[in-house]
């Protein structure tokens, strides 16, 4: 049942989609770093805080590598306690997303149980699920731009363990509200509902709060995203501590390094480092919505850290773009999604070689192509960097949640 469980997956995403993104991988690799857009994936564009790469060298000075991890991560988890607002006890960290989730599948899924997961989505947590031998049940939108709690809970039934949702969504963007989500807890009080908030720090939602009204609520992040430590991760999970109790039985194996841990414990030390970032992004979103309508494409901005365009070739767009070394998700492969594309904002610099390099091919790919001319250059207006309330929203630091 596992092995049928994982082709099912496998099928879902497009074994040939994958051996192409295999290609890509490997032509960007060979490319030097510098010369690169790696916009593919929705990592940062730009590398982590100085206080990071100064901790790290310190560390190395320091000390020597021949003694295991805090496998506990004790340090780095009153820090997230801090940052979060959530009890020291009801925190875990991972060495990366795929342990955590690997670690959440194998403490409550077995064989004859089921997983929903709100669909369309990333397979991450599909795969795992389906190795424990649960069976994926897909709550799949009609219109994948509309999630609809009431559709997650038609799927849940007397063998439903968890229902996971990436919210926001990846691919889509798309957000459940906070009353959509207690609904959702009040009605599935036996089953754990897994939160995915990889992209809280570019939109400030987040159902942490709920964790003491809610012991089936569980909430995992990373700081592969806007914390820039992709190449050196780190993620977490906040939720009841007795649920912790069960899944630090495996967690306790899957640890993050020591160098993980430190470079997170310093990411974590210069929040305003973060929030500059996020507001470069939020920066070149406004580029890119006073740009793309001119230029004839059809797109959606999220609230994480990546845009959708819909073109008329995304095969050939991917491929022309990789010969500039920008790298792009053709998201084809989902129910849906045929000539859409995924493409990660970064910076406004980066943001305008996107730009000048979709302006150039906008004659062949722009989907509602009549308003732009093809030397017209496109104008990013200025942005004030001030700090949305709404979108930037990190705890104070200042006083510690007891654990």
């Amino acid at each position: 049942q596992a092995e049928d469980g994982i082709r099912d997956v496998e099928r879902s995403r497009g074994l040939g989609d994958v051996y192409k993104r295999q290609d890509l991988q490997e032509a960007l690799f060979s490319v030097s770093g510098r010369d690169i857009l790696k916009l593919d994936n929705n990592e940062a564009t730009i590398g982590p805080s100085p206080l990071v790469t100064r901790a790290l060298s310190r560390y190395l000075s320091d000390r020597t590598l021949n003694q295991q991890p805090d496998m506990s991560a004790r340090k780095l988890r009153r820090k997230i306690s801090l940052y979060s607002g959530v009890n020291y006890d009801s925190i875990a960290c991972f060495a990366n997303m795929a342990e955590t989730m690997e670690a959440v599948a194998r403490t409550y899924l077995d064989h004859n149980l089921e997983v929903v997961i709100s669909w369309p989505s990333d397979d991450l947590f599909g795969h795992y699920a389906a190795s424990a031998g649960a069976k994926i049940i897909k709550a799949e939108y009609s219109d994948p731009f509309t999630p609809a709690v009431e559709l997650i809970i038609s799927r849940i039934n007397s063998k439903t363990r968890v229902v996971y949702i990436s919210n926001p969504g990846n691919p889509t963007g798309t957000s459940l509200t906070e009353a959509e989500i207690v609904f959702l807890l009040s009605y599935a009080e036996d089953v754990l509902v897994l939160v995915d908030e990889s992209y809280f720090e570019f939109c400030g939602i987040t159902m942490a709060d709920l964790i003491p009204k809610f012991p089936n609520l569980a909430v995992i992040r990373t700081f592969s995203k806007a914390f820039a430590l992709a190449g050196l991760d780190v993620s977490y999970i906040l939720t009841d501590s007795r649920n912790l109790k069960f899944i630090n039985r495996l967690g306790y194996l899957k640890a993050p390094g020591t160098l993980a841990q430190v470079a997170a414990d310093a990411a974590l030390d210069d929040i305003n480092y973060t929030a500059g970032y996020v507001r470069q992004v939020n920066m070149s979103k406004k580029i890119l919505f006073d740009n793309l309508p001119r230029m004839g494409y059809e797109f959606r901005i999220t609230a994480g850290n990546f845009f959708l365009l819909k073109v008329n070739d995304a095969d050939k767009l991917v491929e022309t773009m990789s010969k500039s070394n920008i790298f792009i998700n053709n998201l084809s492969r989902f129910s849906g999604f045929e000539n859409y594309v995924q493409v990660t904002i970064g910076i406004p610099s980066h943001t305008h070689t996107v730009l000048n390099l979709l302006g150039r091919l906008a004659g062949e790919q722009a989907s509602r192509l009549g308003r732009f001319k093809s030397k017209e250059k496109f104008v990013g207006r200025s942005v004030k960097s001030k700090e949305s309330p709404k979108r930037i929203r990190f705890k104070n630091l200042e006083k510690p949640v007891v654990g």
